[in-house]
């Protein structure tokens, strides 16, 4: 290995980085200084996410965290239960009896938060990098825990290369939710408000904006007061302009707007956006081909509730979802994450099919790995990649 490291020229040693997974690519990393200064470098960072998100090798995980556990499990293994794909990241900031609130993700790094007051933290669980963010300063003394927050979320603008967050609270003296959108150029929060006709209303605690084309999405309630009434609708906020806009629900001889029926907005790979629905008996996946166009929504497969309680889908991918639900017994409560496959070569009238479940915790019992109500998860893809110039603290 020492000789290899001397004699490869480093665009070849580079080229070959490129294409190794990134446990790999960190655990070389300390075979020599010379490694070390090409993986250290912002460049190569940009580099090997970029190859891996090009040929989709990007390894995709999920995040859990509770008041006395964070775990990450691979989504894409066979099985995802098993003790070799489950890992203990580091979090420094993460404090005893008190869980790490997942409200954002982008690029390897994810947006947490200890409390709504002066806890937000921008954290890459792969390198062990954090930065705390300045205190937003629009909470009261009365108002200061994290169910205050109706939405937030985390994206990247790249004609800046800024990353912003995104956090909208209630405010009793305003109609209008106060938006606090946080640069990582500039290091500071700016103030806006929401346009009055958008409630950005808190939803089976979808609270998290789902990122693509350099904009968060939520799923929302549309106030019409000319009509006194309202219709359900996809919120956007475009984070380069820092503007909000309307986006269409798929329709399909009912219409999704039925608030009952719909279940979470995500992104699935080639950053296509999608929303889950339910309609008594089978949840669906639907698929927006074409971004923002209303008539490319494509209903991509549908699966069974499978006697659980299905709460929100987690993660996405055109052929797979997994949901975190909750099955009922003799007064207790299971909570599992359940996967869903669909084989599109089996042509099952794109029926999916459970494939692996993982357990969570159950209420009542101990000990257990996660303790029911009390857990907070969020899809992250593996990176080496960190703020444009800005100080961070740990490993």
């Amino acid at each position: 290995m020492a000789t290899m490291n001397e004699h490869l020229p480093e665009e070849i040693t580079t080229q070959i980085l490129y294409r190794l997974p990134l446990k790999q690519v960190i655990r070389f990393s300390c075979t020599s200084k010379r490694w070390r200064s090409i993986v250290s470098d912002p460049q190569f960072a940009k580099s090997h996410f970029t190859f891996a998100s090009e040929r989709r090798t990007l390894s995709h995980r999920l995040l859990l965290s509770t008041p006395s556990h964070m775990e990450s499990l691979d989504l894409q293994t066979p099985s995802f239960v098993e003790d070799s794909c489950i890992r203990k990241p580091i979090c420094p900031f993460k404090q005893p009896g008190r869980p790490v609130f997942t409200l954002g993700s982008c690029n390897g790094m994810v947006f947490v938060s200890l409390d709504f007051h002066d806890g937000f933290y921008i954290w890459n669980p792969s390198t062990g990098l954090f930065l705390k963010l300045p205190n937003p300063g629009f909470a009261s003394e009365e108002n200061k825990t994290i169910s205050c927050l109706h939405h937030c979320g985390f994206g990247y603008v790249s004609a800046t290369d800024d990353y912003k967050v995104v956090v909208a609270a209630p405010s009793e003296v305003n109609p209008a939710m106060p938006i606090q959108v946080f640069s990582s150029k500039s290091t500071s929060w700016k103030r806006f408000e929401s346009p009055p006709h958008f409630s950005l209303m808190r939803w089976f605690d979808t609270i998290r904006g789902s990122l693509t084309n350099e904009a968060l999405h939520w799923l929302d309630e549309l106030r019409e007061p000319e009509l006194d009434t309202s219709r359900y609708t996809i919120t956007a906020f475009d984070l380069d302009r820092e503007e909000f806009r309307e986006m269409p629900l798929p329709i399909s001889g009912e219409t999704l707007s039925d608030r009952s029926f719909l279940r979470g907005v995500g992104v699935v790979f080639g950053g296509c956006l999608c929303v889950s629905s339910f309609d008594g008996e089978y949840f669906q996946l639907w698929v927006m081909m074409e971004y923002d166009v209303g008539e490319s929504w494509t209903k991509l497969f549908k699966f069974k509730n499978a006697g659980i309680h299905l709460v929100l889908p987690v993660f996405y991918t055109e052929r797979r979802v997994v949901m975190w639900g909750c099955r009922f017994w003799d007064g207790e409560v299971d909570d599992l994450l359940i996967r869903f496959d669909h084989n599109e070569e089996e042509k099952l009238d794109r029926v999916a099919v459970c494939s692996a479940t993982y357990w969570l915790g159950r209420n009542g019992y101990g000990p257990y790995r996660f303790e029911p109500g009390h857990c907070h998860m969020i899809q992250y893809d593996e990176s080496l990649l960190w703020l444009h110039d800005s100080r961070a603290e740990g490993r």
